[in-house]
């Protein structure tokens, strides 16, 4: 997947099947997103984001982490938090993620099914690494991986960061000194529409982040 920013505060996702070389459009959004925190499950079907300086009389707060189902940014759980630090987090598998920051923090949405949060919470006879999930059960993780959580090392770098680049809009594949044009997305205009799983307006749908965007 492709998180494009077009212009300042204006982004949108890009689905993007590498077997088939296609490419699907996905939803935009007029947020500040942290780049540098967002991530991808593994099988693409799930995205984190972390939103900064959004406003402040929202359910959300002015900052916030997302998880959609990829390429939308519609909510399916959002995490408010009081500090722009702290956003974001990682997939440590297809169906569990972490969020950054050592605070636990709840989901006003409720509607990620199937996908868990992991915690560190209290070091018991059940749980002797305190990696929890929240409904206070022990996290189903590898060794390997409760290690590198214990140590709080990074997750491993993808190596398609240093297979492509992006250049005025277009993507590129390196291929030695030279770039290969994969596709040109320069000229793609912002269409603020819902997410195929967003509930409609006859529904309690509470708040959004995506809420008003046509008008912005």
């Amino acid at each position: 997947m492709i998180l494009r920013r077009s212009q300042k505060k204006l982004y949108n996702l890009i689905g993007w099947d590498r077997r088939s070389h296609t490419f699907t459009e996905g939803q935009w959004i007029r947020k500040s997103i942290d780049t540098q925190v967002c991530a991808l499950s593994p099988d693409g079907q799930h995205f984190l984001y972390a939103v900064r300086d959004a406003p402040p009389d929202t359910p959300a707060s002015a900052q916030y982490t997302v998880l959609s189902r990829a390429p939308w940014f519609s909510a399916l759980a959002l995490f408010p938090h009081g500090s722009g630090w702290y956003g974001g987090g990682e997939f440590l598998d297809n169906t569990l993620y972490q969020l950054n920051g050592s605070e636990p923090r709840d989901d006003i949405i409720g509607r990620a099914e199937g996908l868990s949060q992991v915690v560190a919470g209290e070091v018991t006879k059940d749980c002797r690494t305190g990696l929890r999930l929240r409904n206070g059960k022990a996290a189903p993780l590898s060794k390997l991986l409760r290690e590198r959580l214990l140590a709080c090392d990074p997750a491993p770098r993808p190596d398609a960061h240093d297979r492509y680049e992006t250049q005025a809009g277009r993507l590129y594949r390196r291929r030695g000194m030279e770039l290969e044009l994969i596709r040109d997305f320069a000229d793609m205009q912002p269409r603020f529409e819902p997410a195929p799983y967003s509930m409609s307006k006859s529904e309690d749908a509470g708040w959004s982040p995506l809420d008003h965007e046509e008008s912005q």
